[in-house]
């Protein structure tokens, strides 16, 4: 191995670990066997791009088989060992290629042994080599750093030059005419400059549990690392953690900051990369999968403690494992595989319960509340550098839910311009951002699941559920399922409601285990998640025959019911659902092919939520427009009806008189009062106007 000898300094010559004093021109000779011996073929391809590609990238596992004894220095000294390794690859390529270039070594691929929470970077952590991974919040832009300063003395001229820190400039000391009147030559061409650039990281969502807050901590690139991070990506960081004073006006104070002096990144490309499987849950998983009851197993094990909404729990289980990820038409255009869930719910029904419970199930999941979103909160927003000039894009929740699920509670308590800043991220999964003169795009393939409260407290059984939403029907029709929870009245279900929760109340003091099924879950929270990762990360479905056959008839059957009174039971939009269920049912199984039983359990969801939300009670038929457009098909031909009236009326009389509308509607088969509802509805939508008490006109001629 390398020789150690004593030494009694530091100099190039020689380097301190450990107590000991290692001579470092043996290090750099073992470097330059390494690059030699493993290294060659990285190296000269480097070496051929330059200088676009002037970094070599080292695994940590290759070094450690190479010289172990390398490899721990590294981790102890890292500063020290990625100059030695830099003198070694600057000496082999002279040797290589007789001409010397400035290459980088980044050493990547730590083993999770030394990887560090967010959470936990610290003291002990300071100076050493170590391995982080989180998720981008914010990225400056790139700005030029001075690496090496030349400085001119102002009475000699003499120059002398300086290497810079992080932090502030290095200014020399003393002039060799004994003066210390120094000026900067800062131009390009007399000082050294390159391109550096900051960012923010924080703890992956998927490894938050509970209540644990959101840890970051500032990243510090340099050179070839700039311009990688985009806000929402998630990364492995590989680098050395480093203090920066913090000051309180002109006054230093004894507490640090810290960053990141990245050294290598590496982009995480799968989903749930941060949840651990073991080889023995491996096999638990793939054994749970062929149990004929799995689906039953896993409804139950969603809000075991909320009694009832079967519906409802089969859907978030369906939600929860997604459809199938990554395809692409020819036009380039992605097609959704996530499948966005709304409830819509009485007061004292739940709702924030089962959202509450879905968050911990989820392999990963960001929850935020509807009363203090905002629509910089969920998708991106824009603020000033603290620490230069220029803005960051930071992003929100939508973005960093990317690959998992967004979940809002009290939906409806948010803005109307607020809720409108999700219509993209719903349904092309992107999020645009054009803010403060920063234009780009952000990933957010999110699913969401949120609830809300009826426009008026409580639902009306009067009236059809769709017009008791305070929800725009364009971004109702983002939505794969609604589902409505309403407060019924009835004895014999109050009686089973109160018995679960007094049950939950008596166990949940009890130290001895819980066995009653009612309330314990049919799984393992622990394994669900990790089998809700496990298949989202391996199981990919196609459809087969028989289950495309299945859906195809379910479509063109509604529409068929619709062509005699021209309204439109199902549309498109619908039947991609459809399509993303059945693949969420066949991926639960951890099955490659989506089969008639996943077809047709995806059917029975859409056609409950059909039968509940979409049907007009004037006609008892499905119609989509209920949640598209706002009302029914049958509501928008009686108020075109009304307007005919009115219309006609008008050639006749400079004033129409409200009784001879409702006169002359009344004989096309109209009730005397419904007739009357609608020309308020019409007034207060302003196509109509009343100039004189009892006398309406049109607003415009063109209705």
């Amino acid at each position: 191995m390398v020789q150690k000898t004593m030494g009694s300094d530091c100099s190039p010559v020689a380097a301190k670990t450990g107590g000991e004093f290692f001579v470092a021109e043996d290090f750099v000779k073992l470097f330059e066997a390494f690059f030699d011996a493993k290294m060659r073929d990285a190296v000269t391809d480097t070496y051929s791009q330059w200088p676009k590609k002037h970094s070599v990238n080292v695994d940590y596992g290759v070094l450690d088989a190479f010289d172990p004894e390398l490899c721990e220095k590294l981790l102890e000294k890292p500063d020290v060992v990625v100059d030695w390794a830099e003198t070694a690859l600057k000496h082999f390529t002279q040797s290589l290629f007789q001409e010397e270039r400035a290459l980088h070594v980044r050493f990547f691929n730590l083993p999770s042994l030394f990887e560090v929470p967010v959470q936990a970077l610290g003291a002990e952590h300071l100076d050493r080599l170590v391995r982080v991974e989180g998720v981008v919040s914010w990225v400056t832009e790139i700005k030029p750093l001075m690496k090496v300063a030349l400085w001119q003395c102002i009475h000699c001229g003499h120059t002398i030059k300086t290497a810079t820190d992080k932090s502030a400039f290095k200014k020399p000391g003393l002039c060799q005419c004994g003066r210390r009147d120094f000026e900067l030559l800062e131009k390009t061409g007399e000082s050294n400059f390159i391109n550096m650039q900051r960012a923010q990281v924080q703890e992956l969502v998927e490894k938050l549990r509970g209540n644990a807050p959101t840890a970051n901590v500032e990243l510090w690139m340099e050179e070839d690392l700039v311009n990688i991070m985009v806000p929402g990506e998630k990364f492995i960081m590989t680098g050395v953690l480093r203090l920066r004073p913090v000051k309180e006006g002109k006054t230093k104070t004894a507490v640090y900051s810290k960053f990141l002096d990245v050294l290598h990144l590496q982009r995480m490309e799968r989903e749930f990369e941060a949840i651990e499987i073991s080889k023995e849950e491996e096999e638990q998983i793939r054994k749970l999968a062929k149990d004929p009851g799995l689906f039953e197993k896993i409804v139950k094990s969603v809000a075991p403690s909320i009694y009832g909404y079967s519906e409802l729990k089969q859907a978030i289980a369906l939600q929860l494992f997604g459809g199938t990820p990554g395809k692409v038409l020819p036009d380039g255009k992605r097609i959704r595989n996530d499948a966005h869930i709304l409830l819509i719910g009485d007061p004292g029904t739940a709702k924030s319960s089962v959202l509450g419970y879905v968050s911990h199930i989820a392999p990963k999941s960001v929850f935020v509340s509807g009363e203090s979103a905002t629509a910089v909160g969920l998708t991106a927003s824009a603020e000033r550098d603290k620490e230069g000039e220029g803005w960051i894009i930071k992003a929100g929740a939508m973005v960093l839910a990317n690959g998992g699920l967004a979940i809002i509670d009290e939906f409806d308590k948010m803005g109307l311009e607020d809720r409108g800043s999700i219509h993209q991220a719903m349904e092309q999964q992107k999020i645009s951002v054009a803010k403060a003169g920063i234009v780009t795009q952000f990933q957010s393939k999110t699913a969401v699941l949120a609830a809300a409260n009826p426009k008026f407290g409580r639902f009306d059984p009067n009236v059809p559920p769709a017009q008791q939403f305070n929800i725009s029907p364009a971004l109702l029709s983002r939505f794969d399922l609604i589902f409505t929870i309403k407060d019924v009245l009835d004895e014999t279900r109050d009686r089973k409601m109160a018995d679960h929760i007094l049950l939950g109340h008596k166990t949940g003091l009890q130290k001895e285990p819980v066995t009653d099924e009612a309330i314990l879950p049919a799984i393992n929270l622990d394994l669900l998640r990790k089998y809700i990762a496990f298949a989202r990360r391996t199981v990919h479905p196609v459809l087969t025959e028989e289950a495309s056959e299945k859906i195809k008839e379910f479509y063109v059957e509604l529409r068929r019911m619709g062509e005699k009174d021209k309204t439109f039971a199902i549309t498109a939009r619908q039947i991609e659902g459809v399509i993303r269920l059945a693949e969420a049912s066949a991926k639960l199984r951890l099955s490659d092919r989506v089969e008639l039983q996943d077809a047709e359990r995806s059917i029975a969801l859409v056609n409950f939520v059909l039968n509940d939300v979409f049907v007009d009670k004037t006609t008892g038929r499905i119609d989509s427009d209920i949640i598209s457009i706002g009302q029914p098909k049958s509501r928008v031909d009686r108020m075109r009806t009304i307007l005919n009236v009115i219309r006609s009326l008008e050639k006749q009389f400079d004033l129409v008189a409200v009784d001879d509308v409702v006169k002359e509607a009344v004989a096309y088969g109209l009730d005397d009062v419904y007739v009357r509802q609608l020309i308020d509805e019409l007034k207060r939508q302003g196509d109509l106007y009343e100039p004189k008490v009892g006398h309406i006109k049109l607003s415009r001629k063109d209705l």
